[in-house]
């Protein structure tokens, strides 16, 4: 174990003991805080969000993009404060009480015992999303990222046990052979699409520029069977929703590249809408998903960072 993951660790686990020491009210204050001067002062990957925010809305201007990208630095921060708190009992109730649409057709699709892809996107309330199915012992599987520093990785997973067992962690190393038998065991297999998989992902149009999507999800459909859906989970007006659908998609006769891109298109598509009705809540704004490279400078006037 590196001293450095140690270091990180206890940082982590400083920072998650004085948060709790604290009401909600006061967590979210210091958040909001913590976020606004984030925003005037060092406002993180502030080139890729801009960029990303400048291909979801071409048609906005700067001093509008600007200012949409104040509300994301505050909504980032104010729910990173709050996943830490999901156990307490006003953010269970949140949980518990969330407005789902479209689950129906989930449980239907289960009767053929294929089990479902559960595609979904990186959004702010990803943990409450991730304790839903296991506040309601649902049979799912997320294929996730292991974080470098070990420590933190398992804490995070632990967190997550807190509410229940029937979410199960895949590694995105474990590769096809775990994943088909999750959806052997009929669980709904989580896969998120909104990551860049440069050199080995199927390049396809998101917001009329070429991503590099992972295949995953499409190979899994065309080797199973199995169902693809879309969920997303946001705020509105003070009650967490989670929508489900079904992405209807044609017969493809084989499986080839040409099958793999145009079920990676018509699903990743279907998300598009979301992300532009509610950007402050989409996580990967602050990721590099189109392209590694050139992201120029950001500049700000002084009536713009505070107006």
């Amino acid at each position: 174990m590196r001293p450095k993951h140690k270091i990180e660790y206890a940082l982590l686990r400083t920072v998650i003991f004085a948060l709790n020491l604290l009401p909600v009210q006061a967590i979210l204050f210091l958040c909001t805080t913590i976020g606004y001067i984030a925003w005037v002062v060092f406002p993180f990957r502030l080139k890729v969000a801009y960029k990303n925010l400048t291909t979801v809305f071409p048609e906005k201007d700067h001093r509008s993009k600007i200012r949409l990208m104040r509300k994301v630095y505050l909504q980032f921060t104010r729910t990173f404060g709050l996943v830490f708190i999901l156990h307490r009992k006003k953010l269970l109730t949140l949980i518990k009480n969330a407005e789902i649409t479209g689950f129906e057709d989930v449980e239907k699709a289960l009767e053929d015992n294929k089990g479902i892809i559960l595609t979904t996107i990186h959004a702010s309330w990803f943990e409450a999303y991730f304790a839903w199915f296991n506040l309601q012992n649902l049979p799912a599987s997320l294929i996730y990222q292991k974080q470098s520093n070990p420590l933190s990785d398992k804490f995070f997973v632990r967190q997550r046990g807190r509410y229940g067992t029937s979410l199960q962690h895949l590694s995105s190393h474990e590769g096809m052979k775990t994943y088909q038998q999750a959806l052997a065991e009929n669980r709904m297999l989580i896969v998120s699409l909104d990551q860049s998989y440069t050199g080995r992902g199927a390049i396809i149009p998101f917001f009329d520029t070429p991503l590099a999507c992972a295949k995953g999800a499409p190979m899994l459909h065309l080797r199973t069977g199995a169902p693809i859906f879309t969920s997303v989970y946001y705020m509105k007006q003070g009650k967490l929703h989670i929508d489900f659908a079904k992405v209807d998609l044609p017969d493809y006769p084989e499986t080839n590249e040409e099958a793999i891109k145009d079920i990676a298109t018509q699903t990743i598509k279907l998300y598009e809408p979301f992300i532009r009705k509610y950007p402050e809540q989409w996580f990967s704004l602050f990721h590099r998903l189109w392209g590694k490279k050139d992201y120029p400078p950001v500049k700000r006037s002084i009536r713009e960072i505070f107006f």
